[in-house]
């Protein structure tokens, strides 16, 4: 099924506030490519459950979307700035 562009949906429309930002897929040319590379091949992955209010995740949502990131490369950046990881 084709992607559907929403256009400016949110426009004059208080409702729909961060529609936009959770359909339209994001950029594709941000160097999300360049961030993969720093992961080790010798370096484990693990996963964890991360408990967020439904409020918080949109808005993670919404601000990945406008900067072309995913909702995890937000919190991996933040997590690795505050305690320097």
């Amino acid at each position: 099924m084709a992607k559907k562009n929403l256009g400016d949906i949110e426009d004059n429309n208080k409702n729909l506030g961060g529609v936009s930002a959770l359909f339209n897929s994001p950029s594709k040319d941000n160097g999300i490519k360049e961030g993969k590379q720093d992961i080790l091949p010798d370096e484990e992955i693990v996963t964890y459950p991360l408990r967020l209010k439904k409020s918080s995740l949109k808005a993670l949502k919404i601000l990945g979307a406008q900067r072309g990131v995913t909702v995890k490369e937000l919190i991996m950046s933040l997590v690795e700035k505050e305690y320097e990881v």
